[in-house]
């Protein structure tokens, strides 16, 4: 058996003292080594220079829990793709501490009653697994680009972001309406790039040559990215995020908007840190995913982007989809990849490579993004008396992804044989702590 297959064990919080000794501690702001680190009941009570230094060369970082801001559960209504129990637990195992779920559902999250829906149907799963979830909604009703949502209502009924992720809105006059409508809300717009008129599947490379694809080209992102900041100057309070960036060439614009003052942030999914369209594989279609993957050139300035703050953090787009939908044609399968059991490794490979530091990647995994959903008061750091929300890893374990390991309902992955640097091992949440059983031995 696999290590990865083996069981995760939940030791629930209690009055006894659950010890990790000799670990190292990743912060955004520092790292400590040979520490000793005490949670009673829920909360760190102790951080110490550890007693007995006896891992030798097997190394243990404890890091505060990852938090991703985009990802499909699919509920309501897709539970062919993944269900409630099946995507946290995937959130669990990949080190992911809480998660803000998208909102094209079956029905698309764009009424309080849609969402409280949702609300219901995940509040079990979340409850028992200890991951946190939070609502985006949708821009425009039925996610048509057409009629603006009714923010304040939804952001009153709980949502925490607004987006017609999968679909970028065309239309100048409603995108400017829902700027302005999300701002009143108090509410974040998140914005899937894409005009009109995408024509292919691929980005320009050698599987969409060989294909004889029309290739995806960057200035539908681009475009739309400019677009929108021009938009922006309308209604400066608003907040703006770009969602999973893929070209190199959308990062001046969003710099350019965030030294004008505007409240401006954007990230990259996992895949295209990773991989560059030189390395798509024809057989594995879970390399279609929207935006796609491009060039070496464009991976490279995301990395660059991603170490100097560029680009604010790490999110999956995790998009679980029923194998059948996957094995046809690139022309003809499903966006879509897994993300979220691949996202903490592969910033920890990133790491590894010495591309990325110890802090930078806790800023970029739970820091960043916590402070942006409003929930750094309970992720993002370790501190004494804080409630622990913590993940831990082995940061020199080498070990290859396979996607029949995934704890997802789907099994997706253009990750499935890559081989990374970096695995989670446990994880410490509401519900006590969840350990890996290899962990335990």
């Amino acid at each position: 058996m696999r290590p990865e297959t083996r069981k995760w064990i939940r030791k629930p919080h209690s009055a006894a003292p659950l010890v990790l000794e000799d670990v190292e501690i990743w912060t955004a702001e520092r790292v400590l080594t040979h520490r000793d680190l005490t949670i009673v009941n829920g909360r760190v009570v102790d951080i110490s220079p550890t007693k007995n230094k006896f891992r030798g060369l097997k190394r243990l970082v404890v890091m505060p829990s990852a938090v991703d801001t985009q990802v499909h559960l699919r509920t309501p209504g897709q539970w062919e793709k993944e269900t409630p129990e099946t995507g946290l637990m995937a959130a669990l195992r990949g080190g992911v501490g809480a998660l803000l779920t998208m909102p094209n559902t079956k029905p698309v999250l764009d009424s309080v009653e849609a969402l409280s829906l949702a609300q219901e149907l995940i509040a079990p799963s979340e409850l028992r697994t200890g991951v946190r979830v939070l609502y985006s909604v949708a821009g425009t009703i039925g996610q048509k680009g057409q009629t603006v949502a009714p923010l304040v209502e939804l952001a009153r009924a709980g949502a925490a972001a607004v987006t017609d992720d999968g679909k970028g809105i065309a239309d100048d006059g409603v995108q400017l309406a829902v700027l302005k409508a999300s701002a009143e809300a108090g509410l974040p717009f998140l914005q899937h790039a894409e005009t009109l008129g995408a024509a292919g599947p691929l980005a320009p490379g050698p599987v969409q040559e060989k294909l004889g694809l029309m290739p995806y080209l960057e200035s539908h992102e681009t475009d739309m990215v400019a677009r929108d900041l021009k938009l922006l100057e309308q209604v400066p309070k608003a907040r703006y995020h770009l969602l999973h960036t893929s070209s190199r060439k959308s990062l001046p614009l969003v710099k350019a908007a965030k030294e004008r003052g505007f409240f401006v942030t954007a990230e990259a999914s996992p895949h295209h840190l990773y991989f560059s369209s030189d390395e798509i594989q024809e057989e594995n279609k879970s390399f279609k995913m929207n935006p796609p993957i491009r060039s070496r050139d464009d991976r490279e300035a995301l990395i660059a982007a991603l170490e100097s703050g560029e680009i604010d953090w790490v999110a999956t787009d995790h998009a679980p989809h029923e194998a059948e939908t996957k094995q046809r044609p690139f022309k003809e399968a499903s966006f879509g990849t897994l993300g979220l059991e691949t996202m903490v490794p592969v910033v920890l490979d990133l790491v590894a490579h010495g591309r990325l530091s110890p802090t930078r990647a806790v800023s970029v995994l739970s820091l960043n993004p916590a402070k942006f959903l409003g929930i750094a008061d309970e992720f993002g750091d370790i501190k004494l008396g804080k409630a622990a929300r913590l993940t831990i890893v082995e940061p020199d374990a080498a070990w290859t992804v396979h996607a029949l390991d995934h704890a997802s309902l789907s099994k997706n992955t253009c990750f499935d044989g890559a081989r990374l640097k970096g695995k989670v091992v446990g994880q410490v949440n509401r519900a006590g702590a969840w350990l890996n059983s290899e962990f335990l031995e």
